[in-house]
């Protein structure tokens, strides 16, 4: 499938129409704060920075030299401190270090009778009056505040709390903008985290979704164009398996039938007068074309079609009869198999044929590799709706080579666990038949104790297959 990459939106300009929305939510911003700041003054809530100076500038014009100032007529908002003419304190509402700045402007030589002090916002003025009897230092600041006491005490600098106002406003508003636009980003994201999921998962037959962004979309072909070459390669590697799934099935047959004259006509000839030179020479053919029918079974093993699943099975009958064949293959080591279930029910939602096979095999694998006179386990138990197989030998174990390879197709290990029996081909039938139910196949060594091989397989997946 091929559409127009270049279709979409570019990023850099995904991203200019970002910072464009964002300045202009900004002015938005502004312009409400400004709005909120008029309407406040409009409703009196606030109370302009020169209001109290005003006040204080008319009520000194009306004193006279011999008014007697008492605080009750000091204008409310400002601060005070009344000196006597000889530098008594009288009265005042100042804190330590105000009322030491106050008391050296009352007494100072200097001619001036009004004094700013602080930083040029929310500076402190101080405003030296003198009558015949006292001097008076006000003492009162220029800003804004608010009117209802509530929100003076709150707040005491109404124009420190509108500043802050602005600030909260501007990382809101561009908390709320970046989110709305990695909500969108994180949208065309998902079309080709979705699109890559589908391919991870080898689901090759979805439609592809064109994002909004020129640059994703050019992502979104390259998978496109990566989903029909794997769809290809997988039907090109599933025709080629079928292929020689065929070509080994004939190949075993054609192998089979001389095999069955050469078998045949051997075990005849075992049966005449012989000398004992002539026996060694037919026992010889017998061993090696059992080997080869052992080995020719192995490769049918592998290519053999999966089969139906059985509705239930009576596992106790098979766990049984797969004890049985351990003590029967290993007779002529004089081996004896040691059987234990736990926590399995009478019947359970298996395939028989396929559970068969698979203990089939590894109680093989077990008889060839124990010493002998040794002991052939096999566990079996229910753990969550999961059945647990376990076979475990008193042989030398895995090497550290085996445990990684073991499970491939006509691997041999040439260390612990070889054998002139073993073709490599055992544990691949199980690992083959143990991924088709979704199940998982474990390779270990248990010290001083041999080789030890789990199986476990979900119940749910077996009943549906």
């Amino acid at each position: 499938m091929e559409w127009n990459v270049k279709k979409g939106t570019g990023l850099n300009r995904f991203f200019m129409i970002f910072l464009a929305h964002a300045v202009f939510s900004f002015l938005c911003v502004g312009i409400l704060w400004v709005f909120l700041i008029t309407l406040s003054s409009y409703l009196h809530i606030t109370i302009p920075a020169n209001a109290l100076e005003q006040s204080i500038s008319k009520w000194r014009d009306s004193l006279d030299q011999d008014t007697v100032i008492i605080p009750e007529e000091i204008p409310s908002g400002a601060d005070y401190a009344i000196f006597d003419r000889k530098g008594n304190l009288l009265q005042t509402n100042l804190d330590q270090d105000t009322l030491k700045t106050a008391a050296d402007m009352a007494f100072s030589a200097n001619q001036t009778d009004i004094k700013r002090s602080g930083p040029s916002i929310g500076s402190r003025i101080y405003l030296r009056l003198t009558t015949d009897t006292q001097c008076v230092i006000i003492v009162y600041r220029l800003i804004t505040s608010f009117r209802p006491p509530l929100l003076q005490w709150l707040f005491p600098n109404a124009e420190l709390f509108f500043l802050l106002l602005l600030f909260v406003m501007l990382i809101a508003d561009l908390v709320w903008i970046a989110v709305r636009y990695a909500r969108k980003l994180n949208k065309e994201l998902q079309k080709l985290a979705a699109a890559a999921d589908q391919i991870s998962k080898q689901n090759l037959v979805f439609e592809i979704q064109m994002t909004k962004l020129a640059e994703f979309n050019r992502i979104m072909d390259s998978l496109d164009r990566l989903r029909t070459d794997l769809q290809r390669s997988l039907k090109e590697q599933w025709a080629m398996e079928q292929q020689k799934k065929r070509q080994l099935t004939a190949l075993t047959h054609d192998i089979k039938t001389p095999l069955a004259i050469i078998t045949g006509n051997a075990e005849l000839l075992s049966e005449t007068i012989q000398t004992p030179e002539q026996q060694e020479y037919t026992a010889y053919i017998l061993e090696h074309a059992g080997q080869i029918h052992r080995y020719v079974t192995g490769i049918l093993e592998l290519s053999r079609p999966d089969e139906a699943a059985s509705d239930h099975t009576c596992m106790k009958d098979l766990l049984s009869t797969m004890a049985q064949m351990a003590e029967s293959l290993g007779k002529k080591k004089r081996l004896s198999c040691s059987f234990h279930t736990e926590s399995i029910p009478d019947f359970l939602p298996v395939p028989k044929d396929k559970l068969q096979r698979i203990l089939a095999n590894l109680i093989d694998n077990a008889v060839q590799y124990s010493p002998e006179g040794g002991t052939v386990f096999l566990f079996a138990c229910l753990e969550r709706q999961t059945l647990k197989l376990s076979i475990q030998d008193e042989g030398n174990g895995f090497s550290s080579e085996a445990l990684l390879f073991a499970t491939d197709e006509f691997y041999r290990s040439d260390q612990s666990r070889s054998s002139k029996e073993h073709f490599g081909l055992g544990l691949a039938i199980v690992r083959q038949i143990v991924m088709d139910l979704k199940g998982t196949l474990f390779l270990e060594n248990v010290k001083g104790k041999g080789a030890l091989v789990t199986v476990r397989l979900p119940l749910i997946i077996l009943h549906d297959n």
